[in-house]
């Protein structure tokens, strides 16, 4: 029985110590933190987004975004529905990620809802409905996190430059730190049947944060009387 036991500690003792190498490899990888968008490929000289102009879409769904922007941007209608992926990471507030062996979180101060990158599985959940954020599993390769992500609603944009979703969305990124740690890149490349007639990508930059930075409370308030002035929602406010 005294055997046991000591073979039982051994054995527990080597799983603490394998856990412990595991989580410290996954430290290693660098992406928890805070970070803030500094650039893309679809950013002016001025740091204004535009509307990319080479997105390969499909004449219907070019017709659907040259109307699109004849009216109300597409964020104008979500009267504080979640902003989806890859929108969480596209605009000028922080997100923070927040790294474990089996799973990565993604929280943005604007975008509530979070998303987590599932890293211990190869394949995509069956048993979920269509989502805002999709669904993700990722993998490490070469020091690049790679990350596959499919599964989203309809209900919001997810490619940029197109003026409606799709459940059919598509889209692999490639996050990687550089610069020492200061700064990560992530590429996405969209592909879509319905929307693009090839794949598409953008980079993006974004930098790190100082230590000890928070992330704020962000709240989409559709009560305030602000908010309906602001996005024209009120009828009765000043017209442009």
């Amino acid at each position: 029985m005294a055997s046991w036991k000591k073979s039982g500690s051994v054995l527990a003792a080597g799983a603490a110590l394998a856990l412990i190498a595991v989580g410290a490899h996954a430290e290693e990888k660098g992406l928890s933190g805070l970070w803030l968008l500094t650039h893309t490929n679809i950013h002016d000289k001025e740091g204004q987004f535009r509307q990319p102009e080479d997105v390969p879409l499909t004449a219907a769904a070019k017709a659907e975004a040259v109307a699109q922007r004849r009216v109300q941007g597409v964020m104008n209608k979500q009267r504080c529905l979640p902003v989806g992926e890859p929108r969480m990471l596209q605009n000028e507030l922080p997100f923070e990620i927040i790294e474990s062996p089996e799973r990565i979180a993604i929280i943005g101060e604007q975008a509530e809802l979070a998303r987590t990158i599932y890293m211990n599985t190869d394949k995509h959940a069956s048993d979920i409905e269509p989502a805002w954020n999709g669904n993700s599993i990722g993998k490490w390769v070469d020091g690049v996190l790679v990350v596959d992500v499919a599964g989203f609603n309809d209900r919001v944009t997810h490619i940029p430059g197109t003026a409606k979703g799709s459940t059919t969305t598509h889209i692999v990124e490639k996050f990687k730190v550089v610069d020492g740690g200061k700064a990560l890149t992530v590429e996405m490349t969209f592909d879509d049947p319905k929307l693009l007639t090839k794949p598409y990508t953008i980079s993006y930059h974004y930098d790190r944060l100082p230590t000890g930075s928070q992330r704020w409370e962000y709240v989409c308030d559709v009560e305030d009387p602000q908010w309906n002035t602001a996005l024209g929602f009120d009828p009765n406010a000043p017209k442009k």
